[in-house]
């Protein structure tokens, strides 16, 4: 290659390196500046459910995806399972996470918890009283993976219907707003119990309690909730721990409801005191609550309420 033809070479790169840094005018109409024209982006929108919405059992999972919430809604006036009370956000430094709050001791439980807490005030506020003194249980679907990495920090909470007090979920029709307050519909009362007597002649195992009128035959009733264990953080307790921590609780909440002091319930050899007991989902979710049950000796049935009957003796 000759010197002069190397020459003209370097005139013409000079020439596109001249250009390639912005050195020539820019077109009529332009300002050359290529950044503030740009628009910012808007955060992701997500279609969330409206306070009141009812669900059929499709929707039951744990984590919340609006797609599979839009697909399970229906009237309430139809059977439903499930009924949205509060849509939350996650906020603070765990919707910084990868991930959404999880329940347990790790990141994200501290979240989960103070979450869980708010749902069930909501809970509460929606159908007019304690949940847990009702048939009901509450549900809180945090964000789907997928959902989350796309921006979603909304997670929905519901209330669903039990068909018995061991949590089994039921189907309702008609809205659950309110039905803890006046004659009090979804209150808990009396219990018909399916089970087995032991060799002592007490239960052995109970399987189900399923709610039934007072004047019908029965051998269990609500007596009310407790509180077991709120000092307890961590994992869930041992059940040996757990049966004398809400034995402690329920007995004397069983001996108020009858109008006895707990001397007294202990004399008493045709009553004794039932709970439902924690799963470690609870557990986790800072939740503490036991429901106590005042129930009668197998084949005993009571045929109207105890509460209040102190010493007398039982209506069967």
């Amino acid at each position: 290659m000759t010197a002069r033809t190397r020459a003209a070479i370097a005139a013409v790169l000079a020439g596109v390196l001249l250009g390639a840094s912005g050195c020539t005018l820019p077109p009529a109409g332009a300002d050359g500046d290529l950044i503030d024209d740009w628009k910012a982006l808007t955060a992701p929108k997500f279609d969330l459910p409206a306070v009141g919405t009812c669900l059929e059992g499709s929707a039951a999972t744990t984590t919340f995806s609006p797609s599979t919430v839009r697909d399970a809604e229906t009237p309430c006036d139809r059977d439903h399972t499930f009924e949205v009370v509060l849509v939350g956000t996650v906020d603070g430094s765990a919707a910084q996470r990868a991930v959404p709050p999880e329940p347990g001791g790790g990141p994200g439980g501290e979240a989960y918890r103070a979450a869980y807490k708010t749902c069930s005030a909501a809970a509460d506020a929606y159908v007019g009283g304690d949940w847990h003194t009702g048939l009901f249980g509450v549900t809180m679907q945090m964000p789907a993976r997928r959902s989350w990495e796309g921006g979603l920090r909304s997670y929905v909470c519901s209330v669903l219907v039990l068909s018995d007090f061991f949590g089994r979920i039921g189907s309702s029709t008609g809205s659950s707003k309110g039905s803890l307050t006046g004659a009090a519909p979804k209150a808990m009362h009396c219990l018909d119990v399916n089970g087995d007597k032991g060799s002592d002649g007490w239960w052995e195992e109970v399987r189900a309690m399923t709610p039934v009128d007072c004047a019908q035959p029965h051998e269990a009733e609500f007596a009310g909730t407790v509180q077991v264990g709120a000092d307890i953080s961590g994992e869930l307790p041992s059940t040996d721990q757990l049966q004398k921590l809400a034995g402690e609780r329920c007995w004397p909440a069983v001996a108020k409801f009858m109008g006895l002091t707990g001397a007294q319930l202990d004399s008493r050899r045709d009553i004794g005191v039932f709970w439902d007991g924690f799963d470690k989902a609870m557990w986790d979710a800072g939740d503490r609550t036991q429901r106590c049950v005042a129930l009668s000796y197998p084949g005993k049935k009571l045929r109207a309420s105890i509460k209040g009957i102190a010493t007398k003796a039982l209506p069967v």
